[in-house]
């Protein structure tokens, strides 16, 4: 059986493969997305009960960055904040660590085009939040498929060509593509928003 499986997997990352899967899940997630529809209601972070953050669990300095993040926009206990973290590897490294706040998610929770799949993933996606927040600077089919279909009402994410149907704030950070950096934009564009609304 584990033969089996990583000859399946050897297949699927022939780049020949890999680029057909990623045509047909832009195709099917663009479908999916024109038939689902979602109230989008604009709002700081004050306003905001509950939070959404996406984020790419590849190292452990951006692990620390997020979970210092989410307990900010926690305040205290002020709102419930929610994050799913993408491990690019089967194995979750030892520094992550799950929690009632934290969950962790691989390859597996996918289908052959990169439709999420897995538990963790589906809830996350139903749940909606007051905002979405991807923290991710490179995206890839998989995880732009939880940002389509989140029911989530205020999505914000990296600014990218080809993205504007996926948020409803795009930071552009093409100068400085460090997560702190996007963090710090994040808090400050969400500010500024609020102060308008007042």
């Amino acid at each position: 059986m584990p033969v089996i499986c990583n000859v399946k997997k050897w297949f699927l990352d022939i780049p020949f493969i890999s680029r057909i899967r990623k045509l047909a899940g832009e195709y099917f997630l663009r479908k999916e997305m024109r038939i689902r529809t979602r109230e989008v209601q604009g709002m700081g972070l004050d306003s905001a009960r509950s939070i959404g953050i996406i984020f790419n669990a590849k190292d452990e300095r951006t692990f620390k960055l997020i979970r210092e993040f989410s307990d900010k926009l926690r305040g205290g206990g002020l709102r419930k904040v929610q994050s799913l973290g993408y491990v690019p590897k089967g194995d979750v490294a030892s520094f992550l660590q799950s929690s009632q706040d934290f969950d962790f998610f691989t390859r597996e929770d996918f289908n052959w085009y990169y439709k999420p799949q897995g538990r963790k993933v589906v809830e996350f996606m139903s749940e909606p939040f007051d905002i979405l927040i991807d923290l991710r600077i490179n995206k890839f089919t998989s995880l732009l498929y939880i940002v389509g279909l989140s029911r989530a009402h205020f999505k914000v994410g990296c600014f990218g060509k080809n993205y504007e149907d996926f948020y409803d704030l795009m930071i552009d950070v093409e100068a400085n593509p460090d997560v702190a950096y996007f963090i710090e934009q994040i808090q400050h564009y969400l500010k500024m928003l609020e102060s308008e609304k007042k």
